[in-house]
């Protein structure tokens, strides 16, 4: 029992020292090296399984006892059973121990599972990034500055239309339904805050469509010139969930209309780039109507840098969801009209099976979404410079402790273990008491005896030699006079 006890107290010095380690830094707080914490670990782990099998190996000894105290067994049988209870591989696992002593074996293999407990504890320390401080500090970006003056080419539409740039960033945005990956502006591990002065769509839902406007599933249309490219210039929008089949189940997804404005925005964008991720929040106010960005003004004026560059985003944006998706049936033919975008949208599920289908989720504020992931993916491109707020993470090395990888092992081998003991008390109490070992000096006393005697005169080679010996059946008991060894099975009778 005191084995266990320590046992139980190596596990939970091992807790502890985990638990102290525990978010420290590596090799700083304190001043040890990280290869010195680690095997401090392993030590503890296998002085638990040493330990442990310490006390197993006073149960198998006690196991060998009751066994041979209850059992009338050949000399092969009592020859195998003590290479069992010396841990033999082989003999536990290859010889039909099992058949005659099926709980020393069952104990034995458990000494040998033991150092599981070894191997799985010392994974219960680990090493991972941490956050050890924030500093926060003014800098400056080149991105989000539509109003700049630099760039002016690439960000602009110059009255006539949007450049390549803005739409292939339009349609990354669009086609991925997320934020393009952004430049590390003040490097890894660093978030910084932008503002930036775009656009949004306003839109009004369940609104009357105009007439012919509905088709199958979707359908956007301006309410007037599409070769005007003006980017103020509001859409209608009708989509409707539903397949090639009848009956269709209608429970899923949406379908409604809708009148989208192009409107000013203002977004506050935060860029946090930690260990080679991106993950962009943002907030999105409408500030009013979009500037005039398609003509010049009463004095002969042309628009500003602003008008323009929000004007080419908002244009190119609109553009991905103008357009019709519909499947039109008569007796004679089938008649597709596919000739928008929209079927890329992430709002959109559209089935590939057997039948053509078309899912649509909550369109309006996929739309609204579009915009601002439009918006943010420009910052990919070289506006001006414009001051912003960095902030600054340090990341440091610090150790992990998880503790169920600690306790699974820990706890089931001390539950098993502590079984196994009180078991092993009870057979030493009932069939050992007089706490035989399989000592040199203990094997003398129970082998040398008036039974045993002269079948040893007789033997000269062997068992193998001896026809006696090899038939002969052995059962330890009590000899009388306070003698205990191994007698014949035709000397004496079974004990009660």
């Amino acid at each position: 029992m005191a084995l266990l006890i320590v046992g139980a107290m190596l596990a939970v010095g091992h807790h502890l020292f985990n638990g102290w380690a525990n978010g420290r830094t590596v090799g700083s707080s304190p001043s040890v090296p990280q290869v010195w914490v680690f095997r401090l670990g392993t030590a503890f782990a296998f002085a638990f399984q040493t330990i442990l099998a310490a006390c197993l190996g006073f149960v198998v000894c006690q196991l060998l006892w009751f066994t041979t105290r209850r059992n009338f067994l050949s000399i092969d049988d009592i020859n195998t059973l003590y290479l069992v209870e010396r841990r033999d591989v082989f003999s536990t696992i290859l010889s039909n121990a099992i058949l005659r002593a099926p709980l020393l074996v069952a104990v034995t293999v458990l000494s040998f599972l033991l150092p599981i407990a070894a191997v799985f504890t010392p994974a219960s320390l680990g090493v991972s990034d941490g956050v050890h401080g924030n500093t926060e500090g003014p800098c400056v970006i080149s991105a989000g500055n539509f109003a700049g003056a630099s760039g002016l080419q690439q960000g602009g539409i110059l009255l006539s239309g949007y450049t390549p740039t803005v739409q292939k960033m339009a349609e990354s945005a669009f086609y991925g339904g997320t934020i393009m990956p952004l430049p590390d502006y003040c490097g890894q591990n660093c978030t910084y805050f932008v503002n930036v002065d775009s656009f949004t769509f306003s839109c009004q839902t369940d609104v009357t469509l105009p007439d012919g406007q509905m088709e199958t599933f979707w359908n956007a249309t301006l309410t007037g010139s599409e070769s005007d490219h003006d980017p103020t210039m509001p859409f209608y929008v009708g989509w409707a969930t539903g397949a090639m089949v009848v009956p269709f189940d209608d429970s899923i997804g949406s379908s409604g209309s809708a009148f989208c404005t192009p409107m000013q925005a203002r977004y506050e964008f935060q860029i946090q780039k930690f260990n080679g991720l991106q993950t962009v929040s943002y907030t999105m106010t409408p500030t009013g109507p979009m500037l005039v960005a398609t003509a010049y003004d009463e004095n002969g004026k042309q628009p500003s840098t602003k008008a323009l560059r929000v004007g080419a985003v908002a244009l190119a944006t609109r553009q991905l969801l103008l357009g019709a998706l519909s499947v039109k049936t008569d007796p004679a033919d089938i008649y597709w009209s596919f000739n928008s975008t929209a079927r890329a949208a992430s709002f959109l599920s559209m089935g590939l099976g057997g039948t053509l289908q078309f899912v649509w989720g909550d369109v309006v504020k996929g739309i609204e979404q579009t915009a601002a992931n439009v918006t943010a993916s420009m910052l990919n491109m070289d506006l001006g410079l414009q001051n912003s707020t960095c902030l600054y993470t340090q990341t440091q090395l610090v150790y992990t402790y998880h503790r169920l990888n600690l306790w699974a092992p820990y706890g089931i081998a001390l539950f098993v273990v502590a079984l196994a003991l009180m078991f092993g008390v009870l057979v030493f109490l009932r069939y050992n008491p007089d706490n035989l070992t399989t000592s040199f000096t203990d094997t003398i006393g129970i082998t040398r005896n008036r039974d045993l005697d002269p079948l040893a005169l007789l033997h000269d080679g062997g068992v193998e030699a001896d026809p006696m010996l090899r038939s002969g059946k052995f059962r330890l008991g009590d000899m009388g006079q306070g003698h205990i060894g191994y007698r014949t099975l035709d000397k004496f009778e079974p004990e009660s």
